[in-house]
């Protein structure tokens, strides 16, 4: 198994790389380090799996969040503001849905699979949001395809 540290190091120092290449090294850092959170929850599920949880939790209370102090803010839809809060939940769902959502708990004593669904279902709802405003901006499901409509 690749180790994630070495090879985000070996992206960071070669900053004068094209964008493709750092790209690709940046993806195989991150599929790296998933592997090695999945080992690690395949080999002492219990604790790992519940602190996932817990971290899966807080990511899904902060983009919540966002959305409702976007709707405390009661800026106009599409607006530059709309736009910034809807991109900063955006971007939190895309770490869950993308990121997250590919370990599974062995165990099967966390609610992972239930948050699963939620972040999902909230996913869908920020690119329905997004869709109506005409952000003009490349989307990714909640499962990380590229949206071409």
């Amino acid at each position: 198994m690749a180790d994630w540290r070495e090879i985000i190091n070996d992206a960071l120092a070669d900053e004068g790389a094209d964008p493709i290449t750092l790209f690709r090294k940046y993806e195989e850092a991150c599929d790296a380090a998933i592997e090695e959170a999945q080992g690690r929850l395949d080999d002492s599920w219990t604790e790992p799996s519940q602190m996932m949880e817990t971290v899966y939790g807080a990511m899904v209370a902060y983009s919540n969040q966002v959305l409702a102090r976007r709707s405390a803010e009661d800026v106009e839809a599409g607006s530059l503001d709309h736009a910034f809060r809807t991109g900063q939940a955006y971007g939190v769902s895309c770490v869950l849905n993308h990121i997250i959502d590919r370990l599974r708990d062995p165990s099967k004593t966390s609610q992972l699979a239930a948050l699963d669904v939620f972040s999902d279902k909230m996913h869908d709802d920020l690119l329905k949001d997004v869709n109506d405003i005409g952000l003009t901006i490349e989307l990714l499901d909640a499962k990380g395809r590229v949206l071409n409509d």
